[in-house]
C-alpha cells in the first residue's frame, strides 16, 4: 500500500509539472507512454503465441503519436494535424494487412486474421488514441483562462477536467462500490459492483459538469454533454483493458509503475475519454460558429 500511494504521489506531481511544461516535454511524454503502452500489448499478444506487427503496428503507433506531436511543435491548424494523424493511421491499417499478408506468405505466421487484427488494434489503442491525448491538450477554440494564480491554455483546461472527471470515476466507484455493493456489474471484472459503477457514473458527471460551466465557458446542456461522456467512457476503458488482460490471461499489463501496474493499467480510461471530449469539444465549437 505505500509503494502504491508513493508511487500515486510521483505520478501526479509528474502530472502537473509536464502538463503545465506542455511543448515538447509533454508531446514528449506521452510518445515515451504510447510506446511503452504498445511494448506491454505486444508482450502481452506474444505470451499467448500471438505475433503483433513491428514494422507497422509499432511504427505506425510511433508515427500517428508523432504527427500529433510534430502537429502541436511547429503550430499546424489542428484541423490539418488531425486530418494527418487520422491519414496515417489509415495508411498504417492497409500496410498492417499487407505486412500480414508476407509472413503468411512466407510461412512466418499461420493466424494472419488474429495476428493482423490483434496488430491493427494496438496501432489505433497506443496510437490513434494516445495521440488524442496530445491533440486535447492543444485544443484551442477557447481563450485563455486566467486562474489567478497563473494563466492557463484552454486545452490545458480541457485536459485537466477530463482528467480530474477520469479521477472522479475511478475514485467513487472504488470507495462506493467497497461500501455499498453487493450487485455484480460485470463479469469481465468481477470486483466491481453496480452501485459502484452508479455511484462513480455520478461523481464523474457532476465533477466534469462544474468545471465546464465554471472554466471551460460553456453553456448548460453543454456541459452535461460533457459530464456524460467522461462518465460513460471512463469505465468503458477500464472494461476494455480488463477484458484485453483477461483474454491473455495476465493480471497487469506491466509494471513500470510500483503498485499500479503499467501504463495500459493507468491510462485506460483517460485513451478512451480523452478522444471523445476531443470530438465534444470539436462539435460546441462547429455549434458556435452557426449560432446566432
Amino acid at each position: 500500500m505505500l509503494t502504491r500511494i508513493i508511487t500515486g504521489v510521483v505520478g501526479i506531481a509528474a502530472a502537473i509539472a509536464i502538463i503545465t511544461k506542455g511543448g515538447v516535454v509533454f508531446s514528449g511524454a506521452v510518445l515515451l507512454l504510447a510506446l511503452i503502452g504498445w511494448h506491454e500489448y505486444h508482450k502481452m499478444a506474444a505470451s499467448k503465441g500471438y505475433h503483433v506487427y513491428p514494422l507497422t503496428s509499432g511504427l505506425g503507433s510511433l508515427a500517428i503519436v508523432g504527427m500529433a506531436a510534430l502537429g502541436y511543435y511547429v503550430e499546424m491548424e489542428q484541423v490539418f494535424t488531425l486530418a494527418f494523424t487520422v491519414m496515417l493511421a489509415a495508411l498504417f491499417t492497409i500496410f498492417g494487412a499487407i505486412e500480414g499478408l508476407w509472413r503468411h506468405c512466407h510461412r512466418e505466421g499461420e493466424n494472419w486474421l488474429i495476428d493482423t487484427a490483434l496488430s491493427i488494434w494496438a496501432m489505433l489503442y497506443c496510437g490513434l488514441l494516445f495521440s488524442h491525448v496530445i491533440l486535447l491538450r492543444t485544443f484551442d477554440a477557447g481563450p485563455h483562462i486566467d486562474l489567478g494564480f497563473r494563466v492557463f491554455e484552454y486545452g490545458e483546461i480541457c485536459l485537466w477536467v477530463v482528467l480530474l472527471g477520469t479521477w472522479a470515476s475511478d475514485t467513487f466507484a472504488y470507495f462506493f462500490g467497497r461500501a455499498f455493493g453487493k450487485t455484480p456489474f460485470c463479469r469481465v471484472s468481477p470486483k466491481k459492483s453496480f452501485e459502484g459503477a452508479v455511484c462513480g457514473f455520478v461523481g464523474c458527471f457532476i465533477t466534469v459538469m462544474v468545471l465546464s460551466l465554471f472554466y471551460l465557458g460553456v453553456s448548460l446542456w453543454q456541459a452535461c454533454l460533457m459530464g456524460a461522456a467522461v462518465a460513460f467512457f471512463a469505465p468503458v476503458g477500464d472494461l476494455v483493458e480488463s477484458i484485453i488482460k483477461r483474454s491473455f490471461e495476465i493480471k497487469d499489463s506491466g509494471n513500470i509503475f510500483p503498485g499500479h501496474g503499467g501504463v495500459l493499467d493507468r491510462f485506460d480510461s483517460l485513451l478512451f475519454t480523452a478522444p471523445v471530449v476531443y470530438y465534444v469539444l470539436l462539435f460546441i465549437s462547429i455549434f458556435r460558429m452557426f449560432e446566432f
